[in-house]
């Protein structure tokens, strides 16, 4: 980057395309982290400061199953319906696409995806068990942990262009 003269870099608001709300400020978080720890590159607080902008965009957040088990196998063992499947493990996935703007041209852009697998809470138990609220923790947790990995690809992209 620095045969371009870009040493210093404002990152814009991540704009979130999602309807996950707050993705975007962990992407964000990630973002600035990996340029402050990028040699010959540092992120900067104000956009007249920048020799380029860093515009990022979350285009997909969501989480599938990626494993399943019979609801007869849960705990307790043998109350659940052996026909009926339930999820034992979901997958995260993350989506976003980056641009780099030098005197309004862009000098390199990228989309990258990301997943990991985590552990769905499935058990029988009461209505209003807190099953879903786990889930939705452990999805938190591993798009945390996507956007952390998915920095690791930007940065070598980044850095192998220039």
């Amino acid at each position: 980057m620095r045969s371009l003269g870009v040493q210093k870099v404002y990152v814009r608001p991540v704009q979130n395309l999602t309807y996950r709300p707050g993705i975007e400020n962990s992407v964000y978080g990630m973002v600035v982290r990996m340029l402050s720890s990028t040699p010959g590159l540092r992120a900067v607080v104000r956009p007249e400061d920048a020799d380029a902008v860093l515009v990022v965009a979350v285009t997909s957040a969501k989480r599938t199953v990626s494993g399943e088990i019979k609801a007869s196998e849960l705990n307790p063992k043998g109350i659940g319906s052996p026909t009926l499947l339930v999820a034992s493990e979901y997958s995260a996935q993350l989506d976003c696409d980056f641009g780099l703007i030098r005197l309004d041209k862009t000098i390199w852009s990228g989309t990258f995806s990301r997943t990991r697998p985590f552990p769905a809470n499935s058990q029988i138990g009461a209505l209003g068990s807190t099953g879903a609220l786990i889930n939705e923790s452990e999805f938190e947790r591993a798009l945390t942990e996507v956007a952390s990995d998915m920095m690791t690809d930007v940065r070598n992209a980044l850095t192998q262009d220039f």
